[in-house]
């Protein structure tokens, strides 16, 4: 029998398993529904503030060697705590920046897809004094990426 790439086979199963699955997936979206419009926030054991996205997904916001981090990350339940699992990202402050301002283009893509997608508002008052020293930061990038130019062109002799 040849191999072929990216298929598997399935695991045989028995009638029991088949409604055990049944009865899982009707519960999942009975929570996915009730927990869509509130998400709860609270603080972890090292005193970071975190929101519950479901019943195993979290927000949070943390620090490591003085760079603050959102963390969107699947967590497990050990011993009744709340650990963080292997799966989720870490966003810089600019990268969850640039999320934030991608959201109300990914809110339309939804919509023309069927979802359907409310519109968050934001409060404009605290990003307005955060963006002022960031595009001061972005000149000065400019003009070291100007000089290297500059001196490219020795090479070109």
């Amino acid at each position: 029998m040849p191999f072929t790439k990216g298929t598997k086979r399935a695991a045989p199963r028995d009638s029991r398993s088949d409604s055990e699955d049944e009865v899982i997936t009707k519960s999942n979206k009975k929570t996915k529904t009730a927990k869509n419009g509130a998400s709860t926030d609270g603080v972890d054991k090292d005193g970071n503030p975190f929101w519950d996205l479901s019943n195993k997904r979290r927000i949070g916001l943390s620090q490591f060697k003085n760079t603050t981090f959102v963390n969107i990350r699947e967590f497990y339940e050990k011993d009744g705590d709340m650990l963080p699992g292997k799966k989720g990202i870490s966003l810089t402050v600019p990268q969850y920046e640039a999320l934030v301002k991608a959201m109300p283009a990914i809110s339309e893509k939804l919509r023309a897809m069927g979802h359907d997608v409310e519109d968050v508002e934001e409060d404009g008052g605290a990003p307005t004094a955060v963006e002022a020293p960031k595009t001061a930061t972005k000149e000065k990038s400019r003009a070291k990426k100007s000089n290297i130019e500059a001196t490219s062109d020795e090479e070109s002799d």
